[in-house]
């Protein structure tokens, strides 16, 4: 994907919080230049809220790449590209629309992916979701009729159910991300779907004084996490009133806070004391073993 247009292949990452963009520029001579966050026109960094989930492509048919963005909290945006071909030039993200209404997925976790998957030469939108499921929003406009027009979700891939492992195992797992290709070479496109997944390892055999380490380090981290709600609501509060932003806007502006809250000595010791107690319980509980797996989902004929 080359973003930018000069000619080389750029990388573009989303990131956990507060969501920005980052565009790793390729380099004529091979490799990337350092990552830049993404702004808008007006030199605002480009956000959707955290976990944010980039992908590229000319929504609007005016010959430069705007784009599609997920996020953690199951909504999607575009940001349009007014260079006409050359450069960046990204509006500020608004919600996407699908059958007349922003587009807000309840299984949170939003990865967009755009392609023209029934064929008509028009763009479709792929979403994968926090749940593990795969959606199709088909654009009911034919191509060149204008702006992709999505109607309601159909499901290509159910989500993963609940239950023993060996169920858990015949389909992917939470988080499903997509690419779209020919994968077999049969003239149709197939689906690409990663996943996170995590199971629980083999048990621990606890001496009586590692029980107690347990037991002990269970409490504290119920007694940190209070202590941050504390810590975090009343420096919420003084942050509201110092931006002049009415309580009840809170949550727009939520992630942001964080990233300051976050930075400040308060909020570091206390992170710092739930990080090295969430160790011992790691430590001493059984192992959650964290993956992932590529799944491959071949078109059928017809």
């Amino acid at each position: 994907m080359d973003l930018d247009r000069d000619g080389h292949a750029d990388v573009l990452s989303g990131s956990y919080l507060p969501g920005e963009l980052y565009l790793f520029p390729g380099l004529a001579e091979g490799g990337f230049a350092p990552a830049r966050v993404l702004t808008d026109t007006h030199g605002a960094p480009l956000r959707v809220g955290r976990a944010s989930w980039p992908f590229a492509c000319d929504w609007d048919g005016d010959g430069d790449l705007d784009l599609v963005i997920g996020n953690m909290y199951g909504k999607v945006f575009l940001a349009r590209n007014s260079s006409g071909g050359a450069a960046l030039a990204l509006a500020e993200p608004v919600p996407l629309v699908a059958a007349g209404a922003p587009l807000v997925i309840e299984e949170t976790n939003a990865a967009p992916c755009v392609v023209d998957w029934d064929g008509d030469g028009a763009h479709d939108l792929l979403l994968g979701t926090g749940d593990g499921a795969v959606l199709l929003y088909r654009n009911t406009h034919a191509k060149g009729a204008g702006e992709p027009e999505l109607a309601a979700p159909v499901e290509l891939i159910p989500h993963a159910p609940d239950g023993a492992a060996e169920v858990r195992l015949a389909r992917p797992g939470q988080r499903s991300r997509l690419a779209v290709c020919d994968w077999n070479g049969d003239g149709r496109l197939d689906l690409l779907v990663g996943e996170h997944a995590d199971e629980e390892g083999p048990g621990v055999e606890l001496t009586a004084a590692q029980q107690k380490e347990l037991a002990a380090a269970i409490r504290e981290s119920s007694q940190l996490a209070q202590r941050r709600g504390e810590l975090e609501n009343a420096a919420l509060e003084r942050w509201l009133g110092a931006k002049k932003i009415p309580p009840a806007e809170s949550a727009a502006h939520y992630d942001d806070f964080l990233v300051e809250w976050l930075a400040t000595p308060e909020a570091r010791a206390l992170t710092a004391r739930q990080e090295e107690v969430t160790a011992i319980q790691r430590r001493l509980n059984p192992a959650l073993i964290e993956h992932g797996r590529v799944w491959v989902y071949l078109r059928r004929a017809g």
